[in-house]
């Protein structure tokens, strides 16, 4: 996860204050004077200091999302944004022999244009990938190296929360910026005492992306090893021995090893009612994955009542738009369309991904996953035209967060596939993609069943932190 930096004269944030004249870049103040001196106050002349800066001309920042609204209407920034980067374009074009400033003022043209890190503010020799957390657009741009910096500042001022969840939405990372922070706190805390806080901890860290991204196997033997480090300590912590069974049980039952899964995790809720409560969202988060087994085991009635049922107790302590509680209504949908109720289950996924879309982001990994399933649910319907717009669009969003091969995004591919070669006429309703899927060998499911939500992130105690 090394990049290096290419270096440009002047900086993102100082060409804020720059302006370009005749092929030359000049500062306000005088020869020489950076634009940082002074700090960049708000183009909406709030008198509050810029810190967030337009992704789409990237050389005006606001102090926040009203000045910016304020801005682009009534101060006309709509107009100037587009003309900003028609002139950046056009300087991209040279004909005929250049000069060297000529030629230094088109390549910061062209690197004002790409997408940045947030933190360094430069494009580096890999370019920046999203965090997968709340923020949008360019806003979750950043380089693993980057985040990992600021992660090993803030833990040694005793804030180590920063691996897990971004400082600005709050939200937890996703994807390959989990991946890539929990590989790098690993490579700081493997060589340390096996049986310290801290490398079980990282381990755990480690284990939950693996699991995320598919490596359920990789998952289940750090679990294991973890748990055989707990059994040669004569006093293990015993948050931590909770955390590794927790982790553990997400790993068997995503390979489909439902029976010890299910052992396991019960182990996890009888001390998480003793120590945390029943209404703690921890605690409800095992109660949920436990209902999740139920169905993998094709219990679906079953299934359907712990969900509605843990739904209930979520809308009364954590609300009805709780994210946790969108997530059991989420798997509330899956069970009615393995059902065969497919009016139902669409309502309920329009009603989730309405609320993701807002909270978290289009291309957040959890409005990703609600995409996917009201996709099958809208071909099932034969609302074919919706279903294809959305599939074509979540391919594009799933190669941007995890990368063209990541099961995810075959998935995506394989449905959008489906559906442009899917022969209406001779298949009953309600089983389009069913019997489509018999066919798939070797390449996993389609199903919006699949799709399930459970509890894989971790946070370093015995709680459980439902996937978003």
């Amino acid at each position: 996860h090394t990049h290096t930096h290419t270096h440009r004269e002047p900086t993102d944030r100082n060409m804020a204050n720059c302006r370009q004249e005749d092929g030359k870049i000049e500062r306000p103040g005088g020869e020489g004077k950076s634009g940082l001196d002074d700090g960049i106050q708000c183009a909406n002349a709030c008198g509050k200091e810029g810190t967030k800066r337009c992704s789409g001309c990237k050389v005006v920042f606001y102090c926040g999302v009203a000045c910016q609204k304020a801005h682009w209407q009534r101060g006309r920034h709509k107009a100037a944004c587009a003309q900003a980067r028609g002139q950046c374009a056009a300087a991209v074009v040279i004909t005929g022999p250049t000069k060297p400033m000529q030629a230094a003022t088109n390549t910061i043209a062209v690197q004002n244009l790409m997408p940045v890190c947030i933190i360094c503010l430069d494009v580096g020799d890999a370019p920046p990938i999203q965090s997968g957390c709340g923020c949008r657009g360019d806003a979750g741009l950043a380089h693993v190296d980057c985040r990992a910096e600021a992660c090993a500042h803030r833990a040694r001022g005793g804030i180590r929360d920063g691996w897990l969840s971004c400082g600005t939405c709050h939200q937890l990372y996703t994807g390959r910026m989990k991946l890539g922070l929990a590989e790098t706190l690993w490579s700081i805390h493997q060589d340390g005492d096996e049986q310290s806080q801290e490398r079980q901890w990282a381990a755990g860290v480690l284990a939950a992306a693996l699991n995320d991204q598919g490596r359920c196997a990789e998952s289940e033997a750090i679990c294991r090893e973890v748990r055989a480090v707990h059994r040669r300590m004569e006093q293990p912590d015993h948050r931590h021995v909770l955390s590794a069974a927790r982790l553990l049980a997400n790993a068997l039952h995503d390979q489909g090893k439902h029976a010890e899964a299910e052992g396991l995790y019960r182990e996890v809720l009888g001390a998480q009612r003793q120590e945390l409560g029943r209404n703690d969202p921890a605690t409800l988060g095992t109660v949920m994955n436990l209902a999740n087994v139920a169905y993998a085991q094709g219990k679906l009635d079953e299934a359907l009542a712990q969900y509605e049922d843990l739904r209930a107790i979520q809308e009364r302590v954590l609300g009805a738009d709780h994210l946790d509680t969108m997530t059991t209504t989420f798997n509330i949908s899956a069970t009615l369309s393995a059902q065969g109720k497919f009016g139902e289950a669409e309502m309920l996924l329009r009603k989730v991904l309405e609320l993701q879309q807002r909270v978290l982001g289009k291309e957040h990994p959890a409005a990703l996953t609600t995409t996917y399933c009201l996709c099958i649910v809208l071909f099932e319907l034969s609302k074919d035209r919706e279903a294809e717009i959305r599939c074509r669009d979540l391919l594009s969003a799933q190669q941007r967060l995890h990368g063209p091969d990541h099961p995810l995004t075959e998935n995506a591919s394989w449905l959008l596939d489906g559906m442009r070669t899917f022969d209406n006429e001779h298949t009953q309703p309600g089983s389009k993609l069913r019997d489509k899927h018999q066919s798939r060998e070797g390449k996993g499911s389609v199903e919006i069943e699949s799709s399930i939500c459970s509890t894989t992130n971790y946070d370093g105690n015995d709680a459980a932190v439902p996937r978003r």
